[in-house]
């Protein structure tokens, strides 16, 4: 983490501190609701409640989680956004590793690029976790971890036994 902010400057400090609004609440919840209502207005009703059951599994599990574990966030250097509470998992990295993936499945009609786009945009934010000094490495992978498996579970209940490029 301390190699990772040498790399700091006012650049990469504006990029970062992008990459954190694209994981909060303030974002994620809006993204859900709006997925929901176009599933609904579509008629997909089984669409519609895997977004609603994905965006509350991914609160639910981060705030189950944090005080389960307690672990303190780092203080290795001033931070450029407020994080308060505890570390463990990265509720950034898990809720976009869930909704990001799955929105560009979907989008891009199922198939494994659409995943990737959403993995990458997954990936931005949680090394913007580490860039601002908010969470631990593990912290950012346990969420990717948490929210991909959240993903692919979301994928194949909207495509039960197929494979991801189907």
């Amino acid at each position: 983490m301390l190699a990772l902010h040498a790399l700091s400057s006012p650049w990469l400090d504006a990029l970062f501190r992008f990459s954190n609004l694209l994981g909060l609440p303030a974002f994620c919840v809006p993204l859900t609701l709006t997925a929901v209502a176009v599933h609904l207005r579509r008629g997909e009703r089984r669409a519609a409640w895997t977004w609603l059951l994905l965006g509350l599994g991914s609160v639910a599990l981060t705030e189950a989680l944090k005080p389960l574990v307690g672990r303190p966030r780092p203080e290795l250097w001033p931070r450029l956004v407020a994080a308060g509470g505890n570390s463990f998992p990265s509720g950034h990295a898990l809720a976009t590793a869930a909704l990001f993936p799955f929105l560009g499945w979907l989008v891009w009609r199922r198939r494994p690029v659409g995943v990737l786009v959403g993995a990458l945009g997954s990936a931005f934010v949680g090394f913007g976790r580490l860039y601002l000094g908010v969470h631990w490495p593990s912290d950012v992978l346990a969420g990717w971890l948490i929210g991909a498996v959240l993903c692919a579970s979301a994928m194949w209940w909207l495509n039960p036994g197929a494979r991801l490029g189907s």
